[in-house]
């Protein structure tokens, strides 16, 4: 993972120093075979460093990377250039760099709708205003009418997005704007350029050699998302191809275009459910449930998308809700399977719930929530159908005990990058997500089911890479979440158990990565975060380890007043007395509950029970001794992982096998 991270870095850096290097050519030699030498070298570079990599890499979270440092890299020429610091005598092909640019920063701020793509808006149309073409203002024109156009069509006809005012202002007012500086007159198009007439082929010939050269890779699944995305593509790249007229013909131009499809290829390509397979599994866990049930089960009865099953899990209630499921069943024959186990906590009620779902896609639903509207699942579908990811997330909206509507909570912006599990660190372990995501099933199985359902991590990171899946964002309110006074993660066991999946994910992420001056980037990027700006926030940060002496307190005193609990002060002594020379032997009973981190509730009730089995006691006074290396014989070294894990140390402690 560090490596093809390394890899893209170093290419998206190429990409950055692209423009730069063709401008300080030119500028060094103004006659053209010096200026197109220098471009063939560049475009050389670029096509060994995309080879280089694994193509299926370049995917949605490397090309908007690539598109804000492509914008940066020509804003900085605009802003030299405005400043009388030098002449830009390849206008024609910043022009071109700035228009691409501008196409995918404005699907981009559809998919992640914050201040940093809104900033990357604003800088390309001010680049396009200052290097504009001859009848430029055209293309910018058409681009912006096509973005806005297809914005209608989503919310308007087929339905897959719902309508927000924000979004539809940021397309209208750059379409406004275009207009403002669109001046009627027929564009004068020399179609004799050659230099134009190659490009304009040579991009058309891209689409079939990335298709070529993903075929040879896996199997490529072209969906009607990448024909519709293909024309897109090409529209928009000829449009910048015709109205720039290149003096010189540009190889870097060719070669960057070819990046942007193989990316385009990969993330709206490549989807590997096919029409057979979009049945939605929803897993309902309750508990008590009985008052609210029925209400969540008729909204799933009434979505438009058919194509579903549910999966109640009852975690051992103690109210009337088996008889309120059975008599709402009975008169409405759904596909509906109903299980009933003892008292186990909600994780392990979805975790058992698993064993028995058919579907293709994953989604668990609280008994006492609702699906927003009809159209849920079929936007839900969509999406997932037309990106190439693991899951999407959905936005939310509270409502209280009686279905009164509250405040709407949208998803962050969500990055697949080293960056957002660094910024999850400086918001001390709090997941930044939403947990209600619709998950392919291989994903959810695999690893899903381990870092959220057993260890109780944010289902969205996987601890083994300390890296994220690859989620996406939908626009669309897809749940009415009810929030009660009396929620237990309100109670005093409910923070502990808030808690232990925080210090478990901060512990994780600090363990991987070095974050100089902590507290203080810690209270930047949380001040950020509150106005919605933690998009554009930097982060310092390199592999290494970070020292939990000052961190760890300070989180655990957000959450609980005092360490009365055994096990978070535990947790606590081990980050003020850590110490790698300390050693011990661990002696492990053959019949001990091991305790996951899913299994932090009933850790609680048998500690307050005294029904804890005695080991663990001693196991919490040699955690809190700082304890840096313990030994443990082979066949008790994977329960030493997990005990170590639910107690949120695993990667600060090394694990020696006795000889």
């Amino acid at each position: 993972m560090i490596t093809k991270t390394r890899k893209l870095n170093i290419l998206v850096g190429i990409v950055f120093l692209l423009p730069i290097i063709v401008l300080s050519v030119t500028n060094f030699d103004n006659k053209l075979q010096y200026a197109y030498i220098g471009d063939c070298v560049i475009g050389l570079v670029l096509l060994l460093a995309i080879f280089s990599t694994d193509l299926r890499d370049l995917d949605q979270w490397f090309l908007e990377k690539t598109t804000s440092t492509l914008t940066v890299s020509v804003a900085l020429i605009n802003l030299g250039s405005q400043l009388g610091l030098y002449s830009v005598s390849i206008g024609n092909f910043i022009f071109e760099l700035a228009l691409i640019s501008y196409a995918l920063s404005l699907y981009f701020t559809e998919r992640h709708f914050n201040i940093k793509n809104l900033i990357l808006i604003t800088l390309n149309m001010n680049t396009l205003a200052n290097f504009m073409t001859r009848s430029g203002d055209i293309a910018i024109l058409v681009i912006s009418v096509l973005a806005l156009v297809l914005y209608f069509e989503r919310f308007l006809i087929t339905h897959t997005e719902q309508f927000r005012l924000l979004i539809l202002l940021t397309y209208l007012i750059p379409t406004l704007i275009a207009i403002v500086w669109f001046i009627p007159e027929w564009p004068i198009i020399h179609l004799n350029n050659l230099n134009w007439l190659i490009e304009a082929i040579g991009v058309v010939l891209i689409v079939l050699i990335a298709i070529f050269l993903l075929r040879n890779r896996e199997k490529l699944v072209l969906t009607s998302h990448i024909i519709f995305g293909t024309i897109i593509y090409l529209g928009v790249s000829e449009l910048a191809l015709l109205f720039a007229q290149p003096q010189i013909l540009s190889v870097s131009f060719l070669v960057l275009m070819l990046l942007v499809y193989l990316s385009l290829l990969n993330f709206l390509g490549n989807i590997e459910l096919a029409n057979t397979q979009r049945k939605i599994s929803v897993i309902i866990p309750t508990y008590n449930g009985a008052d609210t049930i029925v209400e969540t089960l008729q909204s799933v009865k009434i979505q438009t998308y058919r194509d579903w099953e549910v999966v109640i899990v009852d975690d051992g209630s103690t109210d009337d809700t088996e008889n309120v499921i059975k008599r709402y069943l009975a008169y409405n024959k759904l596909p509906v399977r109903y299980i009933k186990q003892t008292n186990q906590d909600q994780l392990n009620a979805v975790k058992h719930g698993l064993k028995y779902i058919t579907g293709d896609i994953c989604y668990i639903l609280h008994s006492d929530d609702v699906l927003y509207d009809t159209n849920v699942f079929y936007r839900a579908m969509s999406a997932l159908c037309g990106e190439r990811c693991d899951g999407i997330f959905i936005g939310i909206q509270e409502i209280d005990a009686k279905g009164k509507l509250g405040k709407i909570f949208r998803t962050k912006s969500y990055y697949d990058s080293k960056t957002t599990v660094a910024k999850t660190a400086l918001g001390l372990g709090r997941n930044p997500y939403v947990d209600f995501t619709y998950w392919r099933r291989e994903v959810f199985e695999n690893q899903v089911k381990q870092n959220y359902l057993t260890d109780n991590l944010p289902a969205w990171y996987d601890a083994k890479s300390n890296f994220g899946l690859k989620l996406v964002n939908s626009n669309f309110i897809g749940l009415k979440y009810r929030v009660f006074e009396g929620n237990y993660l309100n109670s005093a066991d409910g923070s502990v158990n808030v808690l232990s999946g925080e210090l478990r994910t901060l512990h994780h992420i600090l363990s991987r990565l070095n974050i100089p001056s902590f507290k203080l980037q810690s209270i930047f990027y949380r001040a950020m975060n509150k106005f919605a700006l933690s998009s554009i926030c930097p982060v310092l940060f390199k592999q290494g380890r970070t020292s939990l002496k000052n961190i760890t307190p300070s989180v655990v005193s957000r959450r609980v007043k005092d360490l009365s609990n055994p096990y978070v002060k535990a947790i606590v002594d081990f980050s003020q007395n850590y110490n790698e020379e300390i050693e011990k032997d661990i002696a492990i009973p053959a019949e001990l509950k091991i305790f996951d981190g899913a299994d932090i509730r009933l850790f609680n009730r048998q500690l307050s029970q005294n029904q804890l089995d005695p080991f663990y006691f001693e196991m919490m006074k040699t955690i809190g001794q700082g304890t840096g290396k313990m030994r443990v014989t082979r066949h008790d070294k994977e329960k030493l992982e997990r005990i170590l894990e639910f107690f949120t140390i695993k990667d600060y402690v090394k694990i020696e096998v006795k000889k």
